[in-house]
Order: structure tokens, then C-alpha cells, then sequence
């Protein structure tokens, strides 16, 4: 994998499966990763997970190009995908690489987690998140103003990418007075507003699928959080069907310990091994 540029290994295991996992981690984050999740998939658990593409990486406003960098990685490989998983809005994005896998081997189970679409108001809530981590030096009435600020582009602006442009905009010139206050030099401030940048892309990409035809075939495993995963959908979208996952599983857990949470491995692993069997079966 160290010729990888849009792929790390998490776990290596002893055959030539592999198991994708897609999600955007980054330095900072509040919410528990698949690296926490990974090592408890046993030992045979080879795990892939998702890089953050730079700017100069990006595919564009294409989501199927963005997901084509993963998958044409994978088929270079040689590997055999036995399971994509998706976080969060990595879960809209998975059923697009499993189709895409398809076209080389069967296609391979979903296992998402907390699976979330994208829409212009999922994009404003990332922005105000972040805002309020990356720039803990801001004022209060800084804060409020910049996130007023991202509000507006969210009200202004109904497609994912010119409010992604503005969002962008906006968190350059808040990190402009917020990062040297943090001690931040040029080089480093830069490498937020890009990290940032490229999160903002990975959103847009998500949000160009529709996945709820493939959740209709997934197993999900769903967090206690409210607003999080298939119980933020169903608040927005009452009329929504109940059945929305092939298969849901609840936990007690909040979202944001999710991929770190004991149970949840277990039931990962559990879910992984089943997968195995059919495949097996299958060939």
C-alpha cells in the first residue's frame, strides 16, 4: 500500500481480501475513526480506508471521476473486495464504489454506519462544526458572524458546489484572522484552508448520488444520536418509508464514539465473517 495515493492500510491481514472503508479522517476530528474500529475486525481483516484527496487530486465536480480514483486502485490491486463500509457520509458514497467494484468481481455487501446524504444544509452544518473547532481563537462575535455568514451562502445558494466555492471563501477569510492567532504560520494556515477544501469536495461528491435505493440493501448500523445517520433523515423526512435499510441495527451509542464502541466491533465482525461464508459460496 505504500504506493497508494488514494488508499491506507489499516490492518493487514492473511489473504488477498480486502475490506473498504470510506470516510474522511483528518487530524482533529471529534468523531472516532475506522482506525479505532479496524484492529477489532479480527486477524484475516485486511482494511483499506480512504485518503483525503489534495487539491491537485480532485476529480472535479464529477462524483462518479472522484469515486473512479478509488475503485481503478483497488482493481490495480488485484485484491478481492468482500465488504465496503461507509461513515457518515462516506455512506453515500459506498454504494457508488460497490458498483463500480461490480463491474470486475461480485459486487460486494454494504455495511454502513450512520449513513447520511448530502444536501446544501449538511454542508452548512460541516462548515459550522469546523468553524467552530479549527478556529477556537475567534471572539464570540466572530463566530456568530462568521457563522451568519455561512448561513446566508446556505440560503443564497441551493446547489452543493457554488455553496461549497463560498464556504471556502468564507473559511479563508475567517482562518485569515483566526489562525495567527493560534500561532499558525503561512505554510500551515494554507494547509488547513486546503484540508478544508478538500472536505468540502469529498462533500459534493457524496451529495451528486442518490443512495437510498442501495441503503434499501445495506445492513446499517445506526447511533442513539438523533440527528445523526437514518434518525436525522427520518426527523427531516417524515414520509420517508421505515424501512429504509436492508437491514438496521441500533446501538446506544452517540455517533461520534460509534467506530470506537465494543459492541459495534463485535457486531462488525460478525457481519464481516458472514460475508466471507457467502462469498465463499459464491465462488
Amino acid at each position: 500500500m505504500n504506493e497508494s495515493t488514494t488508499w491506507r492500510a489499516l490492518t493487514t491481514g492473511s489473504t488477498d481480501e480486502v475490506v473498504l472503508a470510506i470516510d474522511f479522517d483528518a487530524t482533529g476530528r471529534p468523531e472516532a475513526r475506522f482506525a479505532d474500529l479496524a484492529p477489532h475486525l479480527g486477524p484475516d481483516s485486511t482494511v483499506w480506508e480512504t485518503v483525503p484527496l489534495g487539491m491537485d487530486a480532485l476529480a472535479g465536480p464529477s462524483g462518479e471521476g472522484y469515486v473512479k480514483r478509488w475503485a481503478d486502485e483497488v482493481r490495480a490491486s488485484g485484491r478481492t473486495v468482500t465488504a465496503v463500509m461507509g461513515f457518515c457520509a462516506g455512506g453515500a458514497l459506498a454504494p457508488a464504489l460497490a458498483a463500480q467494484v461490480g463491474q470486475w468481481q461480485p459486487e460486494p455487501p454494504l455495511i454502513l454506519f450512520d449513513p447520511e446524504t448530502v444536501t446544501p444544509l449538511t454542508m452548512y452544518w460541516q462548515f459550522a462544526k469546523i468553524i467552530e473547532v479549527a478556529t477556537s481563537s475567534l471572539t464570540p462575535a466572530e463566530l456568530d458572524e462568521a457563522r451568519e455568514a455561512g448561513r446566508q451562502a446556505q440560503r443564497d445558494l441551493g446547489d452543493l458546489e457554488p455553496l461549497a466555492d463560498r464556504l471556502s471563501e468564507i473559511f479563508g477569510q475567517v482562518g485569515a484572522v483566526a489562525f495567527p492567532r493560534l500561532g499558525l504560520d503561512a505554510t500551515s494556515a494554507a494547509e488547513v484552508v486546503t484540508l478544508f477544501r478538500s472536505f468540502i469536495s469529498y462533500l459534493c461528491a457524496a451529495g451528486q448520488f442518490d443512495p437510498l435505493p442501495a441503503w434499501s440493501r445495506a445492513t446499517v448500523l445506526t447511533s442513539a444520536s438523533p440527528t445523526s445517520g437514518l434518525n436525522g433523515y427520518r426527523t427531516i423526512n417524515p414520509q420517508a418509508p421505515t424501512n429504509l435499510a436492508g437491514d438496521e441495527i441500533t446501538f446506544s451509542v452517540g455517533h461520534a464514539g460509534m467506530l470506537a464502541d465494543a459492541t459495534v466491533a463485535a457486531t462488525t465482525r460478525e457481519l464481516l465473517a458472514r460475508t466471507r461464508v457467502l462469498g465463499g459460496a459464491r465462488s
